[in-house]
């Protein structure tokens, strides 16, 4: 059976990706040559180039990688029938595995001093956002309400928490049985609210405080560029790929004008409800954008 065009091109570009981040926390990011990199998985310098336009445009595209997975994997989670609590613990656990199964590449995040540039700085600041609505909206899903002057305390809380849990499995190598940190962090957020409510105390951090890019939704910008993203990772034909970066083109332009066609959004939205992947993305964008999708 002979292989799509895109699939291929995907599975290359995969590869050196991999390859790359290893290499990076073997040797280091300003140690390891394109040529290395291309060496290692089983091409050609020119090849690379095929994909990546330099060693920096290849971390960046590594980041948004690795985003993307993790993205899709707790995505997927999310739409499985399962309560807030399990829900959210099964969520912890998938990127738990993905944290083991990617710690060269996250060792050399931690370790490695890579200006990649204006444009990474953005994409960093916008994962930031997107992670603290993340944990906005497991724990409204959990606790309602009634705890939400509490969210931005709880939200620090619990990136501790977490954060603090992954560092030492990177770092120190420590092993924790991945089904089992989920469910372990859920009851502790439950001992939180207990403590929190019983001793009535007041917010250290009020929604208030919150900085303005947490307290606003994801822009509808921040999920034509995750779309965009995307796109790269499906194993599509190159032209199916050029003509959904089309239309991504035309929406950035259609949804930055003060006065956005909403027709002409829902026209464009359809070569993407085609495709299962965009489900969510083109849900997000009819609720931002107050339209219907079309049948």
């Amino acid at each position: 059976m002979n292989m799509k065009p895109g699939v291929y091109m995907k599975e290359k570009k995969i590869k050196l990706i991999e390859t790359g981040m290893k290499l990076f926390a073997e040797k280091g990011y300003h140690m390891t040559s394109v040529e290395a990199i291309a060496e290692g998985a089983g091409v050609s310098k020119g090849a690379f180039y095929l994909h990546f336009q330099s060693k920096k445009d290849f971390i960046v595209t590594a980041f948004r990688h690795y985003h993307q997975e993790i993205t899709a994997r707790v995505e997927s989670v999310q739409k499985q029938n399962l309560a807030p609590r399990d829900s959210f613990a099964k969520q912890i656990e998938v990127v738990t595995k993905y944290i083991y199964r990617y710690k060269d590449f996250l060792m050399m995040h931690l370790y490695q001093n890579i200006s990649i540039g204006e444009n990474t700085d953005v994409f960093m600041k916008q994962m930031n956002a997107e992670n603290f609505h993340w944990l906005r909206q497991n724990l409204n899903r959990i606790y309602g309400d009634k705890m939400a002057p509490y969210y931005p305390d709880m939200i620090i809380q619990l990136e501790g928490l977490i954060s603090g849990y992954f560092k030492w499995i990177i770092i120190d190598d420590i092993h924790i049985e991945r089904n089992q940190l989920g469910p372990y962090i859920v009851r502790r957020m439950d001992d939180i609210v207990s403590g929190l409510l019983e001793r009535e105390e007041t917010p250290l951090v009020t929604p208030d405080d919150i900085p303005e890019p947490y307290r606003e939704e994801v822009p509808v910008s921040t999920i034509l560029t995750a779309m965009k993203d995307k796109i790269d990772t499906l194993g599509l034909t190159p032209e199916k790929v050029r003509e959904l970066e089309d239309v991504i083109g035309i929406m950035f332009t259609e949804t930055g004008k003060d006065h956005p066609q909403k027709p002409v959004i829902q026209g464009l939205l359809v070569h993407f409800q085609r495709i299962p992947e965009f489900e969510q993305e083109c849900q997000e964008m009819a609720r931002l954008l107050h339209i219907q999708l079309l049948d």
